[in-house]
């Protein structure tokens, strides 16, 4: 990677501040560290905690410089990247406003060259130190663009934050080829001041595998939040279909959120399904990609999907509506199956179609693999542009 560092890259000191996507940042960081770069992750606490051990709590009292030392032990984060763990009190405690300037004073006295900040949905405090950050340039990914189906904040408030983040980020990034356009008209922002890179592969995700679990043939993996928008009531509905084709096909349902409850209701077959109800490990979430024969997605609406990109590095073709920014992401036939949203039979009809074909499955998979080796390099070398640019941005202001 080091020959295609753009000019003015090398020696630069980066800093990338990780609240919500978890994966994103690590899968960053390691591509820069093996460029030779320096990079010093700020990483919420309360969210490491998660992904190590399925609890914000710290699984007891682990202090601050246990998980680090963990972090890295894993292999999850480069031993060379040093790891700055925040956390803010809850969003509406005034609390969070010391917070947030004391980890803005962190960032300046590591000197940095640039910072770059991942937001996810309605992070009101990230968008806050992307305004106060004002004396080295600012990138920031707005990983969610627009509220999707369901979100628990009114529509005002996640425009606010969002706006928040584009006023005090010299260049915005997004995940999808229609969110320049979107993200412009939303919040007046300039073409210019906005830029499109490809969701990364979740190369990180793979590091958190303590085993080698076999494929289970027939096992179907619905993963990550079970939200409204995610659409598991279709993979329901659809399970009729599937095992009368398959027999020996089950759905595992490896989520949390508001709508297990309200779908398990709907399951006609009990013995047709698993259901792993509650915030899963990065160690439990690897084991569940690795014993899956594929991945389905069966969401109303989306921007991106971290999960279908976490696929794709462990070799498993999806089966993805056509929502969102989802379609770029999954080549029809290649990597993967489309189908329309909120229709069961469809959906029935392609996992029947990959679970009946051995043989196309696994070629699905290896091409999907293949994507995500390739796209790791791709996205790390076009985000270092972007930072190039913010910097002479900055420079003219």
């Amino acid at each position: 990677m080091n020959d295609m560092l753009p000019n003015a890259i090398a020696g630069m000191h980066i800093g990338i501040v990780v609240s919500d996507d978890f994966d994103y940042g690590p899968d960053l960081v390691d591509s820069y560290i093996k460029a030779g770069l320096t990079v010093t992750l700020y990483l919420s606490q309360p969210l490491a905690s998660l992904y190590m051990w399925g609890t914000g709590d710290q699984k007891g009292e682990t202090n601050s410089q246990d998980l680090i030392r963990l972090l890295h032990e894993r292999g999850v984060v480069p031993e060379n990247c040093q790891i700055r763990l925040f956390k803010f009190p809850r969003t509406r405690d005034p609390r969070s406003l010391s917070a947030v300037r004391n980890l803005k004073q962190v960032i300046h006295e590591d000197a940095l060259d640039i910072v770059h900040i991942l937001m996810g949905p309605g992070e009101l405090w990230i968008a806050v130190l992307a305004c106060l950050i004002r004396d080295i340039p600012v990138v920031s990914t707005m990983i969610i663009p627009k509220p999707n189906l369901g979100e628990s904040l009114p529509a005002p408030i996640p425009w606010i934050i969002a706006k928040l983040l584009t006023l005090g980020s010299d260049i915005v990034i997004v995940n999808g080829r229609d969110q320049v356009e979107l993200v412009s008209r939303l919040y007046k922002v300039q073409v210019n001041k906005l830029a499109f890179i490809p969701l990364g592969p979740r190369i990180a995700a793979l590091k958190w595998a303590d085993t080698n679990p076999q494929e289970e043939p027939g096992m179907i993996l619905f993963p990550g939040k079970a939200q409204p928008r995610k659409g598991l009531e279709y993979l329901i509905r659809a399970q009729p279909k599937i095992t009368a084709c398959v027999p020996h096909a089950r759905i595992v349902v490896a989520a949390h959120g508001e709508e297990i409850e309200r779908c398990k209701a709907m399951i006609e077959d009990e013995s047709k399904f698993e259901i792993h109800d509650g915030f899963l490990t990065g160690a439990d979430l690897a084991g569940y990609f690795q014993r899956a024969s594929l991945v389905a997605l069966p969401y109303l609406t989306a921007s991106t999907s971290g999960l279908l990109n976490t696929a794709y590095v462990f070799g498993k073709p999806v089966v993805a509506t056509q929502v969102g920014s989802l379609p770029e992401y999954v080549e029809n036939g290649v990597t993967g199956l489309l189908v329309p949203p909120a229709d069961a039979d469809q959906l029935a009809d392609a996992i029947i179609r990959l679970l009946s074909d051995e043989g196309l499955r696994h070629q699905m998979g290896e091409n999907a693999r293949s994507w995500a080796i390739t796209r790791q390099l791709f996205v790390a070398n076009e985000t270092l542009k972007v930072y190039k640019k913010a910097q002479s941005l900055y420079a003219h202001m």
